[in-house]
């Protein structure tokens, strides 16, 4: 099993939103308004790692161990998508995504071969 030891590793490099990001010096007055719309759009997309997980967990049901890694990485990767709307949040309050627009990204991937699956998904990555 290679969880426990990837466990150990991944929690030694755990980051923390509010404080390893040094919020106070970000000027918001330099935000231009096509970068707030991609950082929604950016948060909103990072949001997709919910089907994602559902995807690798239903396609790997025979895997524990790949199934435990990603209650890891379903846990990082939905803290990709939460920064970037407290980005929004402290400077463009009215670009924050919506649960409903969140939501729209909740769909379910067809049953696929899993290696093939994980394959693309590292590619998109």
């Amino acid at each position: 099993m290679l969880y426990p030891e990837l466990f150990k590793q991944l929690e030694a490099v755990r980051w923390n939103m509010d404080t390893d990001i040094p919020w106070d010096e970000f000027d918001g007055s330099q935000l231009t308004e096509e970068q707030a719309q991609t950082i929604k759009m950016n948060a909103i997309t990072e949001w997709s790692a919910l089907p994602a997980t559902e995807m690798f967990l239903r396609d790997n049901r025979d895997d524990s161990d790949f199934s435990a890694f990603m209650s890891v990485w379903f846990f990082e990767e939905q803290k990709h998508s939460l920064v970037l709307m407290e980005y929004l949040r402290r400077f463009r309050p009215d670009l924050v995504p919506t649960e409903a627009e969140l939501h729209e990204v909740r769909f379910e991937f067809d049953p696929a071969p899993a290696l093939e699956t994980l394959m693309l998904h590292f590619c998109g990555e």
